[in-house]
C-alpha cells in the first residue's frame, strides 16, 4: 500500500486554510515529496510523517509557491543531523539555485545532495522498487510533471501446483514468489512460472501541477491508479485559467478521464474559493472518482487483487 499526504493544497500564497504546494508519497518506509512550497516543513511536523525518511524531492517549476520551502527543509534536515544522501529533481537551473544559496551562506548541508536537472521526458530516477519519470507540462515557465511507478509484481502463488510439483513448504515458497528458481532434493529445478499466475501491475501515480490541459499530462497519467492534478479555478473559468497557464477543476477531470486513471485528487485550488462543495457535482459528472484535497488529507492506494 502507498499513502498520499496532501500537505499543501492551495495556490499562490499560504492562508490559514490552505498551505501552498506539497504532496508527500509514503512507500515502504520512504517519503517522496512533490513540490516544496513555503511552510512545507511545518506541514510535515503537523502530519504523521518523519522528515528523516525523505529520499527524493521533485520540483515541478521555479514559481515560489512550489519551491520556496526547499531551502528551509534542507536546512532542517541538516539540523536534524542527517547523513544519508538526498536526491532533488527539478528543472534546469536547480543546481545554480542551490549553489547560489550556499555561496551566500543561506544554505549549508553536510549530507550529500544528488541534484538531477530534467531536460527531456523519460525516467529520471530509479529507487528501491519504484522509478520516477517526467513529461513536459504547459505552464508560463518550464514545468515538469512526474510519474512514480512500480514494476510489475509477480503473479499469484499457486499453492496446490507447488505441492503437486513436490516443493516443500518453507523458504522455497518465498523464493518462488520472489521470482527465483529453486532446486528440489532430487535435482529437479522448479521455475517461478511453474507456480505463479500472470504478472500483476504495480501501483502508479502521476503529479501534474501547474499546467493548462496538455497531451503531456495525459501521457504521464496514462492508466495510473491515481492522478494528482491542479484545479486552480472552478468550472466555467477556462479562459482565465488557460491564459495564466492553469487548469480548471473540470479540466483536471477531463484529463483523468482521457488518461484512464482510477482516481483523481484535485489540488492547487485558488485561495479565493472558501467553499468548493458546489463544484463537486459538475466535476464528478465528468470523472466520478474525483476528490478535492484539503491540507493534511491522507489517501490510500491499494493493489488490485
Amino acid at each position: 500500500m502507498i499513502t498520499v499526504h496532501t500537505l499543501g493544497t492551495g495556490s499562490g500564497k499560504p492562508t490559514p486554510e490552505r498551505n501552498v504546494s506539497c504532496t508527500a508519497v509514503f512507500r515502504e518506509g520512504e517519503l517522496v515529496l512533490f513540490d516544496c512550497g513555503e511552510g512545507t516543513q511545518t506541514q510535515i511536523a503537523r502530519s504523521q510523517l518523519r522528515p528523516g525518511v525523505i529520499q527524493v524531492i521533485c520540483i515541478t517549476h521555479f514559481h515560489g509557491d512550489h519551491i520556496n520551502g526547499l531551502p528551509g527543509l534542507l536546512g532542517t534536515l541538516q539540523l536534524n543531523q542527517r547523513t544519508e544522501p538526498l536526491t532533488v529533481i527539478g528543472p534546469k537551473g536547480l543546481k545554480q539555485y542551490l549553489q547560489t544559496l550556499s555561496r551566500l551562506n543561506i544554505l549549508g548541508v553536510g549530507y550529500g545532495l544528488n541534484l538531477i536537472e530534467v531536460t527531456e521526458p523519460g525516467v529520471v530516477y530509479e529507487g528501491n522498487g519504484y522509478a520516477i519519470a517526467t513529461e513536459r507540462l504547459r505552464h508560463r515557465v518550464p514545468c515538469w510533471g512526474y510519474r512514480m511507478f512500480e514494476p510489475p509484481r509477480p503473479g499469484k502463488f499457486n499453492l496446490e501446483q507447488a505441492r503437486a510439483l513436490g516443493v516443500p513448504a518453507g523458504p522455497m515458497f518465498g523464493r518462488l514468489q520472489r521470482g527465483e528458481a529453486v532446486t528440489l532434493e532430487g535435482g529437479e529445478q522448479i521455475q517461478p512460472e511453474d507456480v505463479l499466475g500472470p504478472a500483476r501491475p504495480g501501483l502508479a501515480l502521476a503529479y501534474c501541477c501547474d499546467t493548462q490541459p496538455c497531451d503531456g499530462a495525459v501521457r504521464l497519467a496514462g492508466g495510473a491508479d491515481l492522478l494528482i492534478h491542479e484545479g486552480t479555478y472552478g468550472p466555467g473559468e477556462e479562459k482565465l485559467a488557460h491564459a495564466r497557464g492553469h487548469s480548471t477543476m473540470l479540466d483536471a477531470a477531463r484529463t483523468a478521464r482521457d488518461a484512464g486513471v482510477r482516481e483523481l485528487i484535485i489540488t492547487h485550488i485558488s485561495q479565493k474559493y472558501t467553499r468548493i462543495e458546489g463544484f463537486a457535482k459538475k466535476v464528478r459528472e465528468v470523472f466520478p472518482q474525483a476528490h478535492f484535497a484539503r491540507d493534511l488529507n491522507v489517501f490510500e492506494l491499494k493493489y488490485n487483487a
